[in-house]
């Protein structure tokens, strides 16, 4: 599997046969943690998950993270699965161990963060252990791994609906062909223009899995009802400065590009969780929840929680 996703990285396309034989080792590796994981059964549906790969070397702010609290604000319960950052300066647990998040909590407790709060982090090697074992390598590595990659298929709650961002558009139908063969209602796989999610500088490359069935399309930041803006309006900086960015844009007094970014990527979770028609829809939704102060109030709702 590695030396596939070195191929892939490496810009070389993959046969017919490779492809599937990469799709079929992701899935068994991903079915192989999922066993070995500390699983928990929130009574919440649909439950979705908003994580991507990492990896695509932009440094842009969180915006997986920031759309969490926006998904949970428009009324989709949310089990955030995430880890510190390895190849960038601020991963999803960085950032919100920065907002005040209690973000090593046991399984049991976030099981119940989820059903009082409808949103919940599950910090990887608390619900891994297995992977306490190649964290310090994979920092020293300071590089992608096949671990960023299989990070965003096991979820360890077992969410009914996903959006996976990719760091390369080759990687796009391997996951979504992985993620067909697994228990999920629906999931969206997503390279945005050289990043791990719906970009807001150019096309983004989408596919989408609904059951065992794969449907590949693109989509601009015009269909999903945003602004077209510059790579470099999303950059992300340190914790601390991603976590300002994660109150501002949440209060509404952060717009722009960031706002949008945001709005993308959280739309397509609300869409892809059966609560929107189409992405469109689901941006929609995703701004009401950021204006009414819905999402501010999920970050607080699970700054607050107690473990």
């Amino acid at each position: 599997m590695e030396a596939y996703i070195e191929r892939v990285a490496a810009g070389r396309d993959l046969t017919t046969a490779e492809a599937r034989a990469a799709s079929t080792a992701l899935f068994e590796f991903a079915r192989g943690m999922r066993a070995a994981a500390r699983t928990i059964e929130p009574d919440r549906a649909p439950l979705v998950d908003t994580c991507g790969t990492g990896g695509d070397g932009h440094d842009t702010i969180n915006v997986s993270t920031t759309s969490a609290f926006v998904v949970s604000g428009a009324g989709v319960p949310v089990a955030k699965h995430g880890n510190y950052s390895v190849s960038s300066p601020s991963g999803s647990a960085d950032v919100l161990e920065e907002l005040g998040v209690a973000i090593d909590a046991d399984p049991p407790a976030v099981e119940r963060c989820i059903e009082e709060r409808d949103i919940g982090f599950m910090l990887a090697p608390v619900f891994h252990p297995a992977m306490k074992a190649v964290i310090g390598p994979r920092r020293e590595l300071g590089v992608r791994t096949i671990f960023n990659v299989l990070g965003p298929l096991t979820n360890p709650a077992g969410a009914d609906a996903q959006v996976v961002g990719v760091y390369d558009p080759d990687l796009v139908p391997l996951v979504a062909e992985a993620l067909s063969r697994m228990t999920l209602d629906r999931a969206i796989v997503v390279h945005g223009a050289g990043l791990d999610e719906f970009g807001v500088h150019g096309a983004s490359t989408v596919a989408e899995v609904e059951g065992a069935s794969v449907t590949e399309y693109t989509v601009t930041p015009a269909d999903l009802g945003v602004e077209t803006h510059d790579l470099a309006a999303v950059a992300g900086g340190t914790p601390a400065e991603n976590a300002a960015d994660v109150r501002g844009i949440l209060d509404g007094d952060v717009g722009g590009a960031k706002r949008d970014i945001v709005l993308a990527n959280a739309g397509a979770a609300v869409y892809v969780a059966g609560e929107a028609d189409s992405l469109a829809a689901g941006v929609d939704a995703a701004r009401a929840s950021i204006d009414s102060g819905a999402a501010r109030a999920r970050l607080d709702a699970l700054c607050e929680f107690d473990p």
